[in-house]
């Protein structure tokens, strides 16, 4: 199958939530592998598998289940969503909705369910299966499921054996394989799959290949010499860690080449000189000219909301993936003590202000990598902290009252510098 087209890659990335100007001028490689590193998020690849190559032959086997509403079944486990997901199916679920009809134009969402249905497959007793066009014309995958083994309680790896057949590339032989499986096994358990789903799934298959332990050997039946031996790990939406990692700019805005000034007016985007800066102004504008006169304040912060000193905890949205709300090395203890890490520079950045819920002397404050969770208190800037506070609650904050979002940028160690009266115009997605 072809390689994904420049725009099939911008159509993926957008909709995991990395967001790049509708002129980019970036590189086809480029592009390329911020989509790998995108797709790997995806499947929390670095969170999941500690250690490569990995051999799913040592790994215990995954538990049988009797149903596949089991919370245990494959199909249940291999499912991700966030907050803001869930919430949603639920909502669907109240009203009799179909949320999966609702959202069948967006790949990666119907990814999640062929994975899915992958999983149901394995838990009704299947062992293969053929992923094909809606016209059963164009291609096909061919999958044998090899096992499914127990990276966690909550995390199944599925091993299979797979190869894909074009209609101008030895689709008889394709057929042979499907025929040899029906004599031994009976019906044929078909998925449907839009031809860019299947570039997905052979390229989640392909990353995760090079990942397969070369002990790992398993039994290859006629006309599978030439299949691929790799596995599929579930895959859900991005955090906003990883989000705002593959959303950071190292150069340019548009093109990516090293920057050598940023815009004069608002301060907040870089550009290797005047030809991207032009082409980018029609996407730039709207944020540029919400900045314009804006009015900054300088704040101290602390790190631990005043009465919690010590305490553990885990902050979670509405794009926090469920998953990872099990993962204890997200709760942290709170210390004083420590600077947090500056990662933005002399970029500005967006950051969520939020009132917290027991009291209003204090403000939570962090931007959307978490890179840091601090909190304003009345007591250290009276002044500002009721500015602030008023644009929270007033018509400019939004969010009933309770939050809402600005640029900022780090002034020192313990101070934000924050443009506390303008509303920011771009997609916040956290």
């Amino acid at each position: 199958m072809n390689k994904f087209t420049r725009e099939e890659t911008l159509q993926l990335l957008s909709e995991m939530g990395i967001e790049l100007p509708p002129a980019t001028k970036l590189t086809d490689e480029a592009l390329r592998m911020r989509l790998q590193k995108s797709l790997n998020a995806a499947q929390y690849l670095s969170d999941t598998l500690t250690s490569l190559p990995i051999d799913p032959g040592s790994i215990n086997v995954w538990p049988r289940t009797s149903s596949i509403e089991d919370e245990r079944s494959v199909h249940k486990a291999v499912a991700r969503n966030n907050m803001a997901e869930a919430k949603a199916i639920f909502g669907a679920q109240q009203s009799g909705r179909d949320i999966v009809a609702e959202l069948h134009d967006i790949v990666m969402v119907d990814v999640r369910q062929t994975l899915m249905s992958i999983g149901k497959l394995w838990d009704e007793g299947f062992r293969w299966c053929i992923i094909q066009d809606p016209q059963r014309q164009l291609s096909a995958i061919n999958m044998r499921l090899l096992s499914v083994h127990e990276v966690d309680t909550h995390t199944p790896l599925i091993a299979v054996l797979y190869r894909q057949f074009a209609r101008d590339n030895n689709s008889e032989l394709g057929a042979r394989w499907v025929q040899a499986q029906m004599r031994s096994n009976g019906s044929t358990p078909s998925i449907k799959a839009s031809l860019l789903e299947q570039k997905v799934l052979l390229k989640l298959l392909s990353m995760n290949a090079k990942h397969v332990s070369p002990g790992f050997v398993p039994h290859r039946q006629l006309l599978e010499q030439d299949y691929t031996i790799s596995f599929f790990l579930p895959v859900g939406p991005l955090s906003n860690k990883d989000i705002a990692k593959l959303n950071e700019e190292t150069g340019c805005v548009l093109c990516g080449k090293d920057h050598a000034s940023r815009c004069k007016q608002c301060q907040s985007v870089f550009y290797c000189g005047p030809e991207c800066q032009r082409a980018d102004w029609p996407d730039h504008k709207h944020t540029c000219r919400s900045l314009k006169g804006g009015t900054w304040r300088t704040v101290p912060f602390t790190n631990v909301q005043p009465g919690r000193e010590g305490m553990l905890g885990v902050r979670i949205n509405r794009y926090t993936p469920l998953n990872s709300i099990r993962d204890l090395s997200n709760i942290k203890s709170s210390t004083d003590d420590e600077v947090n890490p500056d990662i933005h520079g002399k970029k500005l950045f967006l950051v969520k202000l939020q009132i917290t819920p027991h009291g209003n002397e204090s403000i939570m404050v962090y931007d959307r990598r978490d890179s840091f969770t601090v909190f304003l208190v009345r007591d250290k800037a009276p002044d500002v902290f009721d500015e602030i506070k008023s644009e929270i609650r007033g018509p400019r904050g939004g969010y009933f009252g309770v939050k809402t979002y600005r640029w900022a940028k780090r002034a020192g160690d313990w101070e934000l510098s924050i443009c506390v009266d303008r509303v920011p115009q771009t997609d916040i997605k956290w």
